[in-house]
């Protein structure tokens, strides 16, 4: 090993954390409110759950970066440059969620300590399928440069379009207008939601993540993986309902009775189910 390799990765981990702490500070001293109150007093679980979902596509979006090229000092570029790319993804995030679910201006910075919580489960959502999809795009070679950097661009774009199509074909899906009632406080809805976007993106991942082989190939293994996710989770949905839901515990139910622990559970079998199909799906696409 090189003997810069030690010094180089220290430096890596430095730069996230640095600018993941940096982000999280300058967030505090923009607001009008402190996070003292709003996280320790408080107990704002709406508020933890979107700084949490922000700092998750920082980390995981650059995660693969790290530890790549340690003979290099060009590699601390390439993961400032990284991180810079996730959180500018991670604002992204943030503004689609606010018009999926509100269809209207991206919310305040001043007004994010009065999100209420579903809306929060299903920014947490897509912000877990988002750093995933992030992720992705950074790992794997491509033959040169501008392929990588055009890779990445095309790729990224397509995943965040997943996920967005992701949320509303899970409305056409579902009874009733899924918008409508986690707007009016449905956290069922939301926790259902949420798993929904963050298994896509799981799956998504198990897709994109790998070498660079020709345009074609890419966009077919990432359109059969989009198709797969959205059949194969709706699939285990209503197998779930069928087997795990049973009682008076239905999909039905889970959502008119605001059913919590059935919702959670719900949420925690669709991610588990989306494990191995991310697992299958990247080594039918290798």
């Amino acid at each position: 090993m090189n003997d810069l390799a030690p010094l180089i990765a220290v430096l890596q981990v430095l730069i996230v954390v640095v600018g993941v702490g940096g982000g999280w500070w300058l967030l505090n001293a923009l607001t009008s409110f402190d996070d003292h109150d709003e996280l320790w007093i408080a107990s704002n679980w709406a508020y933890l759950l979107q700084r949490v979902g922000f700092v998750f596509v920082q980390v995981v979006g650059v995660s693969s970066l790290v530890g790549q090229d340690l003979d290099k000092w060009s590699s601390l570029a390439w993961v400032g440059g990284g991180l810079v790319w996730a959180t500018v993804l991670a604002v992204l995030g943030f503004v689609l969620t606010d018009i999926i679910l509100l269809r209207t201006r991206p919310t305040k910075l001043n007004e994010l300590d009065q999100i209420p919580l579903p809306m929060a489960l299903v920014r947490l959502g897509f912000y877990l399928g988002l750093g995933l999809v992030v992720r992705a795009t950074f790992v794997g070679t491509a033959p040169d440069l501008r392929t990588a950097l055009l890779a990445t661009l095309a790729f990224t774009a397509a995943g965040i379009a997943g996920l967005v199509i992701a949320f509303y074909l899970h409305a056409l899906v579902v009874r009733g207008n899924l918008r409508q009632a986690i707007a009016a406080g449905g956290v069922t809805e939301a926790l259902e939601s949420g798993a929904v976007l963050a298994s896509v993106g799981l799956i998504l991942y198990g897709a994109m993540a790998g070498d660079f082989t020709t345009w074609p190939e890419s966009f077919a293994g990432f359109g059969m993986a989009l198709g797969v996710a959205y059949v194969g989770l709706y699939i285990a949905r209503y197998v779930i309902d069928w087997f795990v839901l049973t009682g008076e515990c239905t999909l039905k139910t889970i959502h008119e009775q605001q059913q919590k622990a059935a919702a959670a559970l719900l949420a925690f079998l669709l991610v588990m189910v989306a494990l191995p199909i991310s697992a299958v799906v990247n080594l039918y696409v290798d």
